[in-house]
């Protein structure tokens, strides 16, 4: 099955047989998954009414011992002390040209995009960045969702871990993320895509002499 179909929006979220994924627990911590501190739907709320300095009182938040941050939209002298910077939200600046040191990336996702197509080039270059002791910003405007649904796709792909598994390790880093549901139900994709290319690999080798 290829689930890389649509290169634009999210149109449906069905598995194959037309049945709805059923959403894994991303619990954490004891907590339940009925109260979050964000809606469900993170895009059902502005970043504009969200306090920033709150969600990240200290600047871009260190989520991973390969140098990878998360943050919110930065200013351009925020940028400054990273190597490579992902930019995945489309209604946010693009700084390249003004931090022309910078590896810069902008993708420009909404939260109802369909990121699947994105998601192998993306964590390819932070996992090529972080080989090389980079430091790495990946952000959004408000570096809850979009951002760190990027991170829980890396976390799956080069920590070899589930997607509760990986959501549970970013959320115990940063505790406000929010994916909405219809990246996890993208997230629900790449763990089938990542778990049968594992099955491949397997196969594969079971088959050398």
């Amino acid at each position: 099955m290829n689930i890389y179909t649509s290169p634009t929006r999210a149109s449906g979220n069905l598995l194959s047989g037309g049945e709805k994924p059923r959403l894994p627990m991303l619990a954490t911590d004891g907590r339940s998954t009925e109260k979050r501190c964000l809606d469900e739907d993170c895009e059902a709320i502005p970043c504009s009414s969200l306090d920033m300095c709150k969600i990240y009182p200290k600047g871009p938040l260190l989520v991973l011992p390969e140098r990878i941050y998360l943050y919110s939209e930065p200013t351009v002298k925020e940028l400054l002390p990273f190597d490579v910077v992902i930019n995945v939200a489309e209604e946010t600046r693009d700084l390249q040209t003004q931090v022309p040191a910078i590896e810069y990336h902008h993708c420009r996702w909404e939260h109802d995009s369909n990121i699947t197509m994105d998601l192998l080039s993306l964590t390819s270059i932070i996992h090529a960045a972080a080989a090389k002791r980079e430091k790495i910003l990946i952000h959004c405007q408000c570096g809850l969702s979009r951002s760190a649904t990027l991170v829980i796709a890396y976390i799956m792909k080069y920590h070899h871990l589930g997607l509760r598994h990986a959501y549970d390790l970013l959320k115990s880093r940063a505790d406000k993320i929010s994916p909405p549901m219809g990246l996890v139900f993208q997230l629900m994709q790449w763990e089938v895509a990542l778990n049968a290319n594992t099955n491949v690999q397997a196969h594969e080798y079971r088959k050398l002499p």
